[in-house]
């Protein structure tokens, strides 16, 4: 097996760019006392707040308790009190949950909110964002008219983050990008993320590697790679959803999974590769002794390993996939009956994995993904490309969190299965993305495996009064892609069940998940899944599963 995996070297970065416009020192009157005349907020360009915080207050921190050590960690000089004894003006640190209780941030453009199953998350401007790594710094006058600055997170790590920008900010590590504050009238706020604190205590440590950002709209995500207990940890086949010290949690994008060590100590990490099929798989360690323990089960494989190891296909043939999409409800935030409907169908089958073809929300509100996580209850691998439905606003970042990249492949069996974004460019592909695909399917060529093309939005639509596909000159070339390395496809996208050969192209179209039917019954136009036969002589037999609402 391989040893040699390119690793990804980052560097940290911080997003920068330069604050605008002048201040004029003489119309400053903030200071950290009570009853002071708070700060002038029209004396100063925006952003410039936030930038000259130090200036505007003194460094007494007024803090929850537990969170001292943070403050101290960035401002050892700093003067820290309980957050009990603030006097109504000054600096407030408080955890996410006395922040939340306190609502001393409640109908401020940044803040930190609560929702039932995501915990503490982080909202900017109209914006949620989920995730444990979340900082939140807000200066505003109080109600009294005193200046206040408050510093909070999602978490302890969240609120670490804040403390790291401040510091940064001060020192001058940090350049303020002024497009990522929130000003409005008397207030200026931002939300800023960090990516590398591994064991969630707010400092980024000697053995760890972080990053921090301020975030505009889409936050960033580092998939692949991690310094954990000061090891370089680089994975392929799958992303790293967390690290929680020693415990690396890993979503599985198909069948191969692998993990790589540079400058390896000898530490042991546990890693939860999770979306998994665990009897389609086998654990292979590259390095004698550095498996200790490979435990499969449900939809994870759990290796305890001080070194390099893969999970790779089983030598399998004459296996069966389940596919269907567009499970969206018509309006609204739950999902439809009918969906609850198929997923306990599928649940019940004894295929390898399951391909969803996108449209898994109906707009994407935080709202609309916590009713669809609350019913996210698979015991198969799910795989899904995704939907222009889900693909916009908030909805991408919360995405990316669950599901990662949207443009990705795997083998098994004798197929090669190639995942791409089709609805986030006008569902037309970008370049790159052309030059991935055709890279695809000559190593599904190459290793003698059929394509199976899954994208949301499909070439073609069988009906004969509407055009709900792909850009028509990007489906001519996808058609003509398909054509020539004999690809099958798998779609959604119209609200119907189809399948046939169009220019010579077999796919299938499978967007009856619960969204309102686009056909009759008698055209397609009915609730479903289907069952794809996937042979070891590379065809493919097709059964729909109609399931009634």
């Amino acid at each position: 097996m391989k040893k040699a995996v390119a690793l990804l070297i980052l560097s940290v970065v911080f997003i920068a760019g330069c604050i605008g416009g002048t201040t004029n020192t003489n119309t400053k009157t903030a200071s950290t006392s009570a009853g002071s005349s708070g700060i002038n907020f029209k004396s100063y360009a925006p952003g410039k707040v936030l930038a000259s915080w130090y200036e505007l207050f003194n460094e007494t921190f007024y803090v929850s308790n537990g969170y001292e050590d943070l403050v101290k960690h960035y401002f050892p000089n700093a003067s820290v009190k309980p957050s009990s004894e603030y006097p109504g003006s000054g600096i407030l640190v408080l955890s996410p949950q006395d922040v939340y209780s306190k609502k001393i941030l409640f109908g401020k453009p940044v803040q930190v909110q609560k929702l039932d199953f995501f915990g503490y998350i982080a909202y900017r401007n109209g914006m949620h964002y989920i995730g444990p790594w979340h900082g939140v710094v807000a200066i505003f006058n109080s109600k009294e008219g005193n200046p206040v600055m408050v510093v909070s997170g999602t978490s302890r790590a969240g609120v670490g983050a804040a403390l790291n920008f401040l510091a940064g900010v001060k020192s001058g590590k940090v350049q303020l990008d002024r497009t990522a504050v929130v000003r409005s009238g008397n207030f200026e706020g931002m939300l800023v993320k960090e990516i590398g604190d591994t064991n969630l205590d707010g400092i980024a440590g000697e053995d760890e590697f972080v990053t921090l950002h301020q975030i505009i709209f889409d936050e960033p995500f580092q998939y692949y790679w991690r310094v954990v207990k000061g090891e370089n940890i680089t994975v392929s086949g799958g992303f790293i959803r967390m690290v929680n010290d020693t415990k690396v949690y890993i979503r599985a994008l198909g069948f191969n999974v692998s993990v790589r060590v540079k400058n390896n100590k000898g530490i042991t990490l546990t890693y939860v590769i999770d979306n998994i099929n665990p009897n389609y798989v086998m654990a292979v360690s590259d390095q004698e002794d550095a498996m200790k323990e490979a435990i499969f089960g449900g939809t994870k494989v759990v290796v305890v390993s001080s070194g390099d190891f893969s999970i790779i296909p089983a030598n399998v043939s004459n296996y069966t996939v389940l596919a269907f999409g567009d499970h969206r409800p018509g309006s609204g935030e739950k999902q439809p009956e009918v969906f609850f409907k198929i997923r306990d169908a599928i649940n019940k089958e004894n295929g390898a994995f399951v391909i969803d073809s996108g449209d898994l929300v109906y707009s994407g509100t935080i709202y609309q993904w916590e009713e669809l996580m609350k019913a996210w209850k698979w015991n198969k691998p799910v795989f899904v490309a995704v939907g222009n439905h889900e693909y916009n606003g908030e909805s991408v970042n919360i995405y990316h969190y669950y599901f990662g990249p949207t443009d990705y492949a795997f083998s098994l069996g004798g197929y090669r299965y190639i995942f791409a974004n089709n609805v986030m460019n006008g569902y037309r592909l970008t370049d790159e993305q052309w030059a991935w695909l055709e890279k695809e399917l000559e190593r599904a060529k190459e290793r003698g495996e059929r394509p199976v093309i899954v994208m949301h939005a499909p070439p073609y639509d069988p009906r004969p009064s509407d055009e709900h596909t792909l850009d028509p000159s990007d489906a001519k070339k996808l058609l003509e892609l398909m054509r020539e390395y004999n690809a099958f496809g798998i779609f959604g996208h119209i609200h119907v069940y189809w399948y046939g050969t169009y220019e010579g192209v077999p796919f299938v179209i499978t967007g009856g998940g619960g969204a309102p039917l686009y056909a009759k019954p008698e055209e397609g136009g009915f609730y479903h899944y289907v069952r794809l036969f996937m042979r070891d002589d590379g065809s493919i037999e097709v059964e729909p599963v109609e399931v009634s609402p």
